[in-house]
């Protein structure tokens, strides 16, 4: 029987070094992490949202959407997918339906985070949260409402930007209590909070999140897991470095008529073909013409 990436998940957790795990955007993405070799990924809203919308996260993005979104990614790759289920679209019920129709899609793991809906990035202004007691209950019935036991649940708190650090980690110790497999304080502010962070869950998977210009500090990964961290999104860098390289190349194609002057920061036509896998197809058009 074929392992589950649920279970893979939570052997790659139980390794010495910390997970880096980058976020994807779309299938070509993730084929991208993959072949890079990293072992996991991440399907984040604020990547989504971009990608599909050309909007900000700013809670725009249905369950319908993000199930969508979720199944292409998972479908491309063998890596797990570690899933955004943002607030969980309502409320513990909702939760419910959200946890079924990722796992049915393939999710290794889903995040829900204590926000108010709409939610929006976890490092913007205007966030809210809401009761310790509510997100409690999410919590909860997404523990309860996992098939597979080894489906990571993860309580992601943003009550740091909104009632401080101290409410953040007393709001992360309620979250474990509820069932939560993982913990993720979202956007604390210094070197010295996230290894506060840290020393308040020592015994905990623990998650931080880069943002390139975020409200957090970029550390490397070997600085995280000094400080206690177990798993580090980079979430971001796909769309940043996309938004970057087309905005570079379509300038200079405006400006000179032509891609030659950027054709060395491009695949080529063969490059690309075998990215995608053109000759396993190839392959497959052959045998079923014989």
């Amino acid at each position: 029987m074929k392992e589950s990436k649920s279970t893979k998940l939570r052997q790659l957790i139980e390794q010495d070094e910390i997970l880096i795990v980058p976020g994807a955007y779309d299938a070509l993405s993730a084929k991208i992490i993959e072949r890079i070799g990293f072992k996991a990924m991440l399907m984040g809203g604020y990547s989504i949202a971009a990608s599909r919308l050309a909007q900000p996260d700013v809670g725009y993005l249905s369950i319908t959407e993000m199930v969508n979104a979720l199944k292409v990614i998972i479908d491309a790759v063998e890596l797990p997918v570690i899933a955004d289920g943002d607030t969980g679209y309502g409320n513990p019920l909702s939760v419910i339906r959200t946890v079924q129709e990722y796992e049915k899609a393939g999710a290794a793991a889903i995040i829900f985070e204590d926000q108010v809906f709409p939610k929006r990035c976890g490092h913007m202004r205007g966030k809210e949260v809401i009761p310790a007691s509510e997100h409690f209950q999410k919590i909860r019935a997404a523990s309860e409402a996992r098939q597979s036991n080894d489906l990571l649940i993860v309580a992601r708190t943003d009550a740091r930007g909104v009632l401080g650090l101290s409410a953040a980690i007393e709001r992360g110790k309620l979250y474990l209590e509820a069932g939560a497999d993982a913990l993720f304080i979202e956007a604390p502010q210094s070197e010295g909070e996230l290894e506060s962070i840290g020393r308040a869950f020592s015994e905990t998977i623990l998650i931080a999140n880069m943002v390139e210009g975020g409200k957090t500090p970029c550390l490397s990964a070997g600085e995280l897991q000094q400080l206690g961290f177990t798993i580090v999104f980079w979430p971001c860098t796909a769309i940043y470095s996309v938004a970057y390289t087309l905005d570079k190349a379509f300038k200079a194609l405006k400006d000179t008529g032509s891609t030659a002057q950027y054709q060395e920061h491009m695949l080529n036509f063969n490059d690309f073909n075998e990215l995608v896998c053109l000759e396993k197809y190839l392959e497959l058009d052959k045998r079923y013409k014989e």
